[in-house]
Formats: structure tokens, sequence, C-alpha cells
């Protein structure tokens, strides 16, 4: 199986090719066919198993075939619970988005905000962020929801273990209802269960 039978668009495969992947791992083969479909996804899968190609690179061309970006608005939310883990899927999201037109950032404490604030005034395609940081810019009024089509748990189990259920909980409840939800975790405990319901 290769990564052009699975639905992926020419500068998504460039950007794949350019990463020196020849074929899908198997959680990409499994997820990438049902996000481009447009349906919610849960995926189990071990760090380092192409997760993240897996979520990024279906959503990446939806994205790219909806309507232009505005100012101040977010089209897609990618929720994950350490700093180091949001700036390897933006790393990841600019590898395989370098062929397209859209605008990403990563959000998370422990750095300034006012260059995030920036960031956010111009609008962003694909926000990675992790709770703690993204309700503060929330409660600072500088995040638009409006627009959203996706949202993305990344690590769904450490993030629970961390304590951050309630701020999951009041983030998605800030969301529109029509999203398209994308879930990833290692293990399945019955708290990440609930949540995925």
């Amino acid at each position: 199986m290769t990564f052009k039978s699975l639905g992926l668009t020419n500068p998504l495969l460039k950007a794949v090719q350019d990463s020196g992947y020849a074929e899908p791992t198997p959680i990409q083969r499994k997820a990438i066919p049902i996000i481009l479909g447009g349906a919610d996804t849960v995926g189990a899968a071990r760090t380092g198993t192409g997760k993240t190609a897996g979520f990024t690179l279906p959503m990446l061309q939806l994205l790219d075939s909806r309507k232009p970006l505005k100012k101040n608005r977010i089209r897609a939310l990618i929720l994950c619970p350490t700093r180091e883990l949001a700036d390897q899927i933006h790393e990841s999201i600019r590898v395989y988005g370098k062929y397209l037109n859209l605008r990403s950032a990563a959000v998370y404490g422990g750095v300034s905000m006012k260059p995030q604030k920036e960031n956010l005034k111009k609008g962003i395609d694909v926000l990675v962020a992790t709770p703690g940081r993204l309700i503060d810019l929330i409660n600072q009024k500088m995040v638009n929801f409006e627009d959203l089509n996706f949202f993305v748990l990344d690590e769904a189990d450490r993030m629970l273990d961390m304590g951050f259920i309630s701020d999951i909980e009041n983030i998605t409840s800030l969301l529109p209802a029509k999203r398209q939800n994308l879930l990833f975790s290692a293990t399945f405990p019955s708290l990440v269960r609930k949540l995925t319901k």
C-alpha cells in the first residue's frame, strides 16, 4: 500500500516523499481514509508509530480544500499534554504542509504570550496547544472557535494522567457542536473511554 492509494493529494504526497517515507504505517493506513471521509476517529497507537502523520495529513488536505482563513479564527485545534509534544506536532504540520498555503502555530506556557497573541490575531488554520495556555488565551478573548472544523486530542491518556480532564471539558464546552473529532491515545483506560463517548 502507498500513501497515494490512501487518497492524499499531490502536495502532501510530495511532502511525504521529501520526508523519506515510502509506505504508510498501520495506524496511517487505517486512520487517513476514515478522516478523509469526514468521520470522527479514535485511534490507539504507541509513540513512534506515525500517528501524528496519521491525523495531520488528512486534516491538512481537508483544510486546504475549504474556505480561506479569516482573521482571529482557528480552523483546527490539536490539544496535547506537553510543550515538547506541541513543538513536535507543530513541526510535523510544517513539514507535511510545506506545499500548502496554511498557517499553523503552537501555544504553551513557559514562554512569552505576546508573540502567540500576535499569531492568533492573524488567524490560524491549525493551532497546537497545551490546555493551560489555551485557557489563558481564551480568558483574554484571543481565541475564536466559530470556524473550527477539527478538534484533536493527542496522547489523551497522558493528558488525563496529568490532571487535564477539567481543562479539556472546559475547552470542549466552548467548541461548535458541528466539528470532526479525532482522539489518539497509547492506552484506553476507563477515563479515556469516557472522554471518547
